[in-house]
């Protein structure tokens, strides 16, 4: 999923109409997911939520387009 990831958004990008925007974010395994989780992800490391949802908001808020903003990486 990590092609698609990134070539989703920059290639929608190219496509939308003026003043219309797209992004993706990628996080990590969310720390707070972790009890439930860790099995299903051995060696990565954690993002917390607060974090994470950092990232949406300059997403979703910011002027950019055609990005994939990465947390925990």
């Amino acid at each position: 999923t990590g092609v698609q990831t990134c070539a989703l958004p920059i290639s929608a990008a190219l496509e939308l109409p003026h003043r219309i925007r797209i992004n993706a974010v990628s996080p990590n395994v969310l720390t707070e997911a972790l009890p439930d989780f860790a099995p299903y992800f051995p060696g990565f490391g954690s993002v917390s939520g607060a974090e994470a949802a950092r990232a949406y908001q300059r997403s979703i808020e910011g002027i950019q387009t055609g990005r994939v903003f990465k947390v925990g990486y």
